[in-house]
């Protein structure tokens, strides 16, 4: 038995994110989401669950790499049209990942703080 390598975890709930929020293009499928849509009480396009935008979030943050803020991650959220406008929200979804390993947080002068993509190898030490 091995230990879950933390780049495969992160790839798999990337992937689970991407199957979830791109349904198959067969006619039972649209079929499902079109009824889904005009029944909004039971409709999964418009809910979002907190690990599924985390989900997200770091699939997007690993594609486009760079410095993460929380306003990069509310420009994203609203351009992905997930219902989580709040800086705090962003915050602590930002440290949700952060403490997982996989973002690594950046604390400069004037309190600004941004992560970036955890690209290390050994993430044990």
């Amino acid at each position: 038995m091995t230990a879950l390598q933390p780049e495969r975890l992160a790839a798999g709930i990337a992937a689970e994110a991407r199957h979830l929020m791109d349904p198959a293009e067969g006619p039972i499928e649209q079929a499902f989401m079109q009824m889904a849509c005009d029944h909004p009480e039971t409709c999964v396009c418009t809910t979002i669950t907190h690990h599924l935008r985390v989900a997200m979030l770091l699939d997007t943050a690993i594609s486009q790499g760079g410095e993460w803020t929380t306003r990069r991650v509310q420009r994203f959220y609203r351009a992905a049209g997930i219902p989580a406008p709040l800086w705090a929200t962003a915050r602590k979804d930002l440290h949700a990942l952060n403490m997982q390993g996989h973002l690594v947080l950046h604390e400069g002068d004037a309190g600004r703080r941004f992560y970036t993509v955890n690209t290390r190898k050994d993430t044990t030490a």
